[in-house]
């Protein structure tokens, strides 16, 4: 699946977007959901969320990600 971010167009796969919307929605302090390593790696190479070191604290929305789910919403 192809997924565009302004002029700049990038390659994520289904789960990876799916996995990037669940990380979006309010967790009311639920933890946030554990991701796959490859769907995590697919995020952060992207520069959708920031991944903490290995046992220090959750994965986070970075503004790119943000951006990116507002532009999915607009289409």
């Amino acid at each position: 699946m192809t997924a565009e971010r302004g002029n700049e167009s990038s390659t994520l796969t289904h789960s990876a977007i799916w996995a990037l919307e669940r990380l979006a929605q309010p967790r009311y302090g639920r933890a946030a959901p554990s991701l796959n390593w490859s769907v995590a790696q697919e995020l952060r190479n992207a520069g959708f969320v920031s991944v903490p070191v290995p046992g220090r604290g959750t994965v986070s929305i970075t503004q790119a990600g943000h951006d990116f789910l507002r532009a999915r919403e607009e289409r």
